[in-house]
């Protein structure tokens, strides 16, 4: 018995502070510019946002996602993301992550380690913390802006490395889902001022707030209305709303609307067991659609172990 009571009162200690670090780092969130690559599969590799969904499922699974925006524009964001995450036991999970993104000048691959921890709040009704921690490692090369080889200011590379630490929260039931993070509230550069070297450009983090209701048609429909809120002070608030319909838990059709940004159209299929890919088509809404008919395209691919 007093085994039993140390060992519960550790456990309560444990969990305290997993909570308490959480809602610390989001507590401390700030942000200022648009700059983390935009997903529109985001709701099926959450982990990439939130460190809380790592190893949320029964077994491993791996998520791979490229992404080429602004079709026909040369030099327009190419992102490329890698994420496998799987459950340990003792209520905990582990994700690794990998994402490089390229435009014009700048090339940046961010690797990340997830931890989350699951907490039991309801008869069907899980809670989910997540800690993630990593860097980015951040190359500009400014002499691709200097066509005509005269301008000081962009004669030479600029390589560095920004550390990253970001939190999460999770709330899971077999009819909604909640999910809130950041993930990384550090504050990072995308380049220096040294000497007469170009004067720097600053990251900080974003804020996701999003959730989703699962409504069962029948055995064989599940229509799932979702939203998202992504927030970044210096720039509009991005509001993400939409739905999609799950046929026999083997195909999934959907419809996302970013306000004032972007409507897309999306699918998935099981290839085989286990083995599902995805497509999403976005068509511009706002002015530069004017410029760019072509929209943007994204490709997943999902393996469950």
């Amino acid at each position: 018995m007093i085994q039993q009571h140390q060992t519960s009162t550790i456990m309560r200690r444990s969990i305290i502070t997993i909570i308490t670090i959480t809602f610390a780092l989001l507590g401390i969130h700030k942000a200022s510019a648009q700059q983390d690559p935009n997903f529109t599969l985001y709701n099926f590799n959450m982990n990439i946002i939130n460190p809380a969904f790592a190893g949320i499922k029964d077994s491993p699974e791996l998520n791979m996602v490229y992404r080429s925006q602004y079709l026909g524009i040369d030099d327009a964001p190419r992102t490329i993301s890698f994420a496998y995450s799987r459950p340990l036991g003792n209520n905990l999970g582990i994700g690794i992550s990998a994402i490089n993104d390229r435009v014009f000048v700048l090339n940046e691959t961010d690797l990340a380690v997830d931890i989350s921890y699951k907490l039991k709040v309801g008869e069907k009704t899980k809670l989910y913390f997540g800690l993630k921690a990593g860097g980015g490692f951040v190359n500009i090369d400014l002499t691709r802006a200097n066509n005509s080889g005269t301008d000081a200011l962009f004669s030479q590379n600029q390589s560095f490395f920004n550390p990253h630490i970001g939190a999460g929260i999770n709330i899971q039931n077999p009819k909604f889902y909640i999910s809130v993070s950041t993930p990384n509230f550090l504050r990072g550069e995308r380049y220096e001022k040294q000497g007469n070297r170009p004067s720097a450009a600053v990251d900080r983090s974003h804020f996701y707030l999003g959730g989703g209701y699962h409504y069962n048609i029948n055995d064989n429909l599940t229509l799932t209305p979702r939203f998202m809120m992504r927030t970044v002070s210096g720039a509009p608030t991005s509001y993400d709303v939409g739905a999609s319909m799950e046929i026999q838990s083997k195909y999934t059709a959907g419809l996302n609307y970013r306000i004032d940004e972007t409507t897309s159209l999306y699918g998935l299929f099981e290839v085989i067991e286990n083995l599902r890919l995805g497509a999403a088509y976005d068509i511009s809404v706002q002015d530069a659609s004017n410029i760019n008919d072509n929209g943007s395209l994204e490709f997943i691919l999902k393996y469950r172990f």
